[in-house]
């Protein structure tokens, strides 16, 4: 293997360039793609440009592979850090009022129900759930559930829960409906 070689041809802009200038591609015999890495850059970008790729990019927005990649990526520690700075960020916070504010018009018994808890534990009438155990398993709780759901006589009806329970049970209730 002592006569290999360390330099080709870019099929695009014609010059000759070390190997190193090439990103890898096993389909070719060298080993290397034909395009250098500065003409591959710039046609990917143009090609990011176009209709074509904004369609594929929302179709594949909508796969369930994307959405657990998405949710891997928000839960690491990286993903985190990430999303905290996105949201000290001026476009971070409007948008984040925005979520806001769409959910209270979505949910307008959900967060009266909320806040009744938070009141009532302002009030001594609930002790804080971070003092108590989950119900459904042995961890130390951080939220109520609303168990009997949202209506105003059921406000003060609540379970203190950890947060993976407590995600187990929203989903479990979103299924039951539908």
């Amino acid at each position: 293997m002592a006569n290999t070689i360390q330099t080709k041809c870019c099929s695009r802009c014609k010059e000759i360039k070390s190997l190193s200038e090439f990103y890898k591609d096993k389909r070719h015999l060298d080993g290397h793609q034909s395009d250098c890495k500065v003409c591959f850059s710039k046609q990917i970008k143009k090609y990011h440009q176009t209709d074509k790729y904004k369609i594929a990019q929302k179709r594949y927005q909508q796969t369930e592979r994307y959405k657990a990649r998405i949710k891997r990526c928000n839960q690491s520690k990286a993903g985190k850090a990430k999303i905290k700075r996105y949201r000290q960020t001026k476009k971070g916070k409007k948008n984040h009022r925005k979520s806001a504010f769409l959910y209270r018009n979505l949910y307008p018994e959900r967060v009266k129900a909320y806040n009744a808890v938070r009141h009532a534990i302002a009030a001594s009438k609930l002790s804080s759930p971070k003092f108590l155990l989950c119900h459904y398993c042995p961890k130390p709780a951080q939220q109520y559930h609303h168990w009997h759901g949202y209506e105003s006589e059921h406000w003060l009806d609540v379970v203190p829960v950890c947060k993976k329970c407590h995600n187990h049970l929203s989903q479990r209730r979103l299924f039951s409906i539908a």
